[in-house]
């Protein structure tokens, strides 16, 4: 494999920049240096100017692919995420066909393969079947997904004795249960009553999704995690008081999307259906509380929740017919990167949040650190960068976003993964260098 060298780029030293070279050898970070390195690499990276940080991490992908590829591709998909500066994706279990036991997670390792450009783990569904969780665990499977909103279900998780089971058995595995905490059968009650009475706007929608529904299910995940002790990690957060109920059990984790962070009921005012999600954008003060919540690192990391669709899918007269999600791969570094330029986060922070943390928490050895002897996942942000949001000029099929418009500063100029330069300022110039990842 050619050996890379990235010269004078600026690295991140406890809470200040210092510029240092970084030589990769065999897809690994074989030395970091202030001094001229000796070597005599295959290419050099001329980073003058640019800041060098662990390739980022987004723990929560929907690639769909398969049955769904005309939403997105594993190409597509992955190509996206190394523009964005990713350079390795979780993604999730709600695919056609879902990955709801070790073959249909074997099938899709297997359609993946050699069509990555960034590094992707899978999730599978959460179930009671203690044994099929452990062979899913024993093919790499990252982490557990529960929807507690019933957009994908192993087993009727409103069953307290099931829900139990199905923790024990993660425990047992010593596997990550990761939680979309809302509601699903008082939303469903609510749905119901408004489609009755035609009612099909955008806020009959959001009264479907009140805060409590969210604040509910993770006070019941919680109580649970801290009663049989497995590991749980809640899913775009987007409440305060969610999140100080994390906080409370040392076994729990929790994330939020920048869609949740930075956006209000404003986005619905400007783009309708388009801006539709789950759990859905919050009000003003809402925002501000998980903001807080999120600088200061109650919120561990920033996740995507990359959730690409088409256009005609998004954009509805009929709120309830619309598809839920916001794509997020290419927009989350820019976005976040911007609040970074204007004080308001820390660029250690946006560090542990985006690398060391999911890392930690999805158990990713190598991964999540510019450390020699790690892998060479690097991302080479160019601090001064001024650009406008815009989906057309996505790689990913989703061609719509509530951040359309936006002028951002900062933004991936180089994406190395495995030690390869797979994109280089937006696009694509090398060859598919991503890898599966393994749990563990």
């Amino acid at each position: 494999m050619p050996s890379v060298l990235i010269e004078s780029a600026k690295i991140l030293v406890g809470d200040g920049l210092t510029e240092a070279s970084i030589l990769v050898e065999d897809a690994k970070i074989r030395q970091i240096s202030k001094l001229k390195p000796t070597a005599a690499p295959d290419s050099r990276i001329d980073a003058h100017g640019l800041i060098a940080l662990p390739g980022m991490i987004d723990a929560h992908v929907h690639l769909r692919d398969l049955e769904l590829s005309y939403k997105e591709t594993f190409e597509t998909g992955t190509q996206a995420a190394a523009a964005g500066g990713f350079t390795s994706v979780l993604d999730m279990p709600n695919t056609r066909p879902p990955t709801t036991s070790s073959a249909r997670l074997s099938e899709k390792i297997s359609a993946a393969s050699g069509r990555l450009y960034a590094n992707v783990g899978f999730q599978g569904a959460l179930t009671t079947d203690g044994a099929e969780l452990s062979r899913m665990n024993q093919l790499g499977a990252i982490a557990f997904k529960l929807y507690l909103n019933k957009a994908l279900q192993t087993f009727e998780s409103s069953d307290s004795s099931l829900l139990s089971a199905a923790l024990q058995a993660a425990k047992e595995t010593d596997a990550l249960v990761t939680i979309h905490a809302e509601d699903g059968d008082a939303i469903r009650r609510i749905q119901q009553s408004s489609i009755d009475r035609g009612k099909t706007s955008v806020r009959d929608f959001l009264n479907a999704h009140p805060p409590n529904s969210e604040v509910n299910a993770v006070k019941r995940m919680i109580g649970l995690s801290r009663e049989i002790g497995a590991r749980v990690h809640v899913c775009h957060i987007t409440l305060k008081e969610s999140v100080r109920l994390v906080k409370s059990t040392p076994n729990a984790s929790c994330e939020a999307s920048a869609h949740h962070l930075l956006l209000n009921h404003s986005a619905f005012r400007k783009f309708g259906t388009q801006a539709i999600c789950v759990p859905p954008i919050r009000s003003e003060p809402e925002r501000r509380g998980l903001w807080k919540a999120f600088a200061s690192g109650e919120v561990e990391i920033l996740a995507s929740d990359h959730a690409p669709h088409s256009l005609e899918e998004k954009t509805q007269t009929d709120a309830w017919q619309a598809a839920s999600g916001v794509p997020g791969l290419e927009t989350s570094l820019p976005l976040m990167f911007t609040q970074v330029s204007q004080g308001k986060l820390s660029l250690q922070r946006l560090v542990e949040a985006t690398s060391r943390l999911p890392a930690k928490i999805f158990r990713l050895s190598g991964k999540g650190a510019l450390k020699e002897g790690y892998d060479a996942d690097i991302v080479l942000i160019d601090p001064k960068a001024k650009s406008v949001i815009d989906p057309e000029k996505f790689l990913s099929k989703a061609r719509c976003t509530p951040f359309k418009g936006w002028r951002c500063t900062g933004k991936a100029a180089y994406t190395i993964v495995n030690g390869t330069i797979v994109a280089e300022r937006g696009a694509i110039v090398g060859p598919p260098a991503g890898r599966v990842l393994k749990g563990g």
